[in-house]
């Protein structure tokens, strides 16, 4: 049971992390090394 609550936390902080960088402009996202589309990539993954 606590592995599925576990799992459940890190797609809503996934999620969350996903929506915070959706909404930066795509010159801020440059700046930090990312494009828009790498964005849910190196939110699950890291870089």
């Amino acid at each position: 049971m606590r592995h599925g609550f576990g799992a459940i936390r890190k797609e809503m902080r996934a999620r969350k992390a996903m929506r915070a960088l959706r909404q930066l402009d795509d010159h801020l996202l440059t700046d930090i090394g990312l494009a828009r589309g790498e964005i849910a990539f190196a939110v699950r993954e890291g870089r």
